[in-house]
């Protein structure tokens, strides 16, 4: 095993994550199930693998970070900057470089909505994700 490859363990270590691989995607000819989810075929209107920029993870990580510290300050204040600090390093562990979304058809008023199926750290989950949208592509 490379020193990269042990390198990216560890750091998924660190994040209490596993590594996507093919295998993690299972697609039959009404729905997908990727480890244990299942999503109907009918409902996805499109399906794209993007790499994330820093805005879209800074929203994911302020978001985040504010929704959960609300709470404590809410309840207990004296507790509400340590908590901050405390759910900003969660939210920093969340940082995510790439991920596999589609594009649900709309069952309300609402209109189409756009749903992250996947979310990954490495170069290696990016090209699981690329095969998995072409297989759908085809399929959809």
């Amino acid at each position: 095993m490379n020193k990269k490859t042990n390198n990216h363990r560890l750091v998924d270590i660190f994040r209490f994550r596993r590594a996507y691989v093919m295998s993690d995607f299972n697609l039959n000819h009404d729905q997908i199930t990727v480890r244990g989810d299942d999503y109907h075929l009918r409902k996805i209107n499109k399906v794209e693998a993007r790499k994330l920029g820093i805005k879209d993870n800074m929203v994911n990580v302020v978001s985040l970070a504010l929704m959960l510290s609300a709470a404590t300050w809410a309840f207990v204040p004296q507790f509400g900057l340590f908590m901050l600090g405390l759910t900003l390093l969660m939210a920093l562990v969340s940082w995510r470089r790439y991920e596999l979304r589609a594009e649900f058809a709309a069952t309300d008023e609402t209109g189409d909505h756009w749903v992250s199926i996947a979310r990954g750290c490495n170069y290696n989950e990016f090209r699981v994700f690329q095969q998995v949208e072409s297989k759908l592509a085809s399929e959809i």
